[in-house]
């Protein structure tokens, strides 16, 4: 019986991923309230803290922030059909849509509407990923080391360096800070 209650689970997180997709523009950041929403809110497969950490495993990945998030969450609630399927439907509205536009619609995203829907659209993106940062923010900066590190990190980022080297460089500044406080004179 466990067996096809995961597996019900599964699709489940296909369709919570799929109507997040389906629903969302502006790319994987944008996406990321709507996901924090479903899996820790109305779900609540997963605690603010689980998915803080699952977000911070994502975002370093090579890959769509959204897809990386939707296998870790999916692995985390239904083993790995969770994380095919909530990879799955988290890239397949973007999937149809692009073959959608292939087909033959993409004149139609010319008219003044169409790009009246998108400007909006577009604005509403960067709301959403504003949201993200607060809402992942909120619980993370609560000591001075993360505030410090999260500043400097920001000030790299905004300076041109490789968000890599910002996230290394975040990474060794926690690991010096640690080993300092661990080691008094």
């Amino acid at each position: 019986m466990k067996g096809l209650s995961r597996v019900r689970l599964a699709f489940t997180l296909f369709g919570t991923f799929f109507l997040i997709g389906l629903f969302t523009f502006g790319g994987g950041f944008s996406m990321i309230p709507l996901i924090a929403r479903a899996v820790v809110e109305r779900r609540k497969w997963l605690t603010e803290e689980e998915f803080r950490e699952d977000l911070a495993f994502a975002v370093p990945i090579p890959g769509p922030n959204a897809v990386n998030i939707a296998f870790l969450v999916g692995f985390r609630v239904a083993g790995a059909l969770g994380a095919a399927l909530a990879a799955l439907g988290c890239v397949l509205p973007s999937f149809l849509v692009i073959l959608g536009i292939a087909l033959g619609l993409s004149p139609y995203f010319a008219t003044p509407l169409a790009r009246k829907f998108f400007s909006g659209a577009g604005a509403a993106a960067v709301g959403l990923i504003a949201y993200a940062f607060f809402r992942i923010g909120r619980g993370s900066f609560r000591e001075p080391k993360t505030i410090l590190l999260g500043i400097a990190a920001l000030a790299l980022l905004i300076s041109g360096f490789h968000p890599l080297l910002a996230l290394l460089f975040a990474v060794l500044g926690g690991l010096i800070y640690d080993w300092a406080r661990s080691h008094p004179r």
